[in-house]
């Protein structure tokens, strides 16, 4: 099974509105990893709660890496998204501390930002909190642009043998500014960063006939397998038993 991620990152809100008109537009759900809006310095995002329709899964995305008060963070994220059961916490900072934290406000379910090369398989991981599994990334768009001459194509995915196993999900994560400004390079998302949270319509995969990075990779991966093919993770975990 795929898991269709999207690490919201602060994007503006018609930039996520342009992506997930091209998500639903294949009729498949996809979960969106939301950051607290309320943190926006541009001022162009808001809360996505409610806003995208029931097939998708609203999880968290909280950022931890300038502050101990994780509570206080939790807390904050669970009052704007309260119907959240997961989490991938911006840049990668997890821990005891946080995951307890996470589970005591409901949460069931973390998704590693760490992206390994073998599969492996969503487990618990800590036998104080038994009704907690984490799961693992296996591919970030962000990653891709540092790969010289990736050719940003779903026959690049990693385990394609087992995308459409329904015992198995690989979590697959994009960010939106990145597909909408159909980045492919490192070099180009150093030259959009000044603008990163900015909606410029003459830019990016709209100036382009064809898409030919991200955009391009995330249409032929919704072209190329059916709708039942995708899940999200809560509803994964749900299907093989874990809660």
């Amino acid at each position: 099974m795929i898991a269709l991620t999207f690490d919201i990152d602060w994007a503006p809100d018609p930039i996520v509105e342009h992506v997930m008109d091209l998500v639903d537009s294949f009729g498949v759900p996809a979960t969106l990893f939301c950051t607290d809006f309320r943190k926006d310095r541009s001022g162009h995002s808001s809360s996505l709660n409610q806003r995208f329709g029931t097939r998708h899964e609203i999880a968290l995305h909280p950022d931890f890496q300038a502050t101990e008060q994780y509570g206080e963070v939790w807390d904050g994220m669970v009052g704007l998204y309260p119907e959240a059961k997961g989490w991938r916490s911006h840049n990668g900072m997890s821990g005891w501390p946080i995951m307890r934290a996470g589970v005591e406000r409901g949460l069931r379910y973390e998704v590693l930002s760490s992206v390994f090369e073998a599969y492996v398989p969503p487990s618990r991981t800590n036998r104080a909190l038994p009704d907690c599994f984490t799961f693992m990334t296996a591919f970030f768009d962000s990653h891709m642009l540092h790969v010289p001459g990736y050719p940003w194509r779903a026959e690049a995915l990693p385990h394609r043998h087992l995308l459409e196993d329904r015992n198995s999900i690989v979590i697959l994560g994009f960010h939106p500014n990145i597909v909408y400004h159909d980045m492919r390079t490192a070099d180009e998302y150093a030259a959009r960063k000044p603008t990163y949270h900015l909606v410029d319509p003459d830019s990016g995969d709209r100036a382009r006939a064809e898409p030919v990075g991200a955009k391009k990779l995330l249409t032929d991966l919704l072209r190329s397998f059916p709708a039942a093919s995708f899940t999200t993770p809560y509803a994964y975990g749900r299907d093989v038993g874990f809660w």
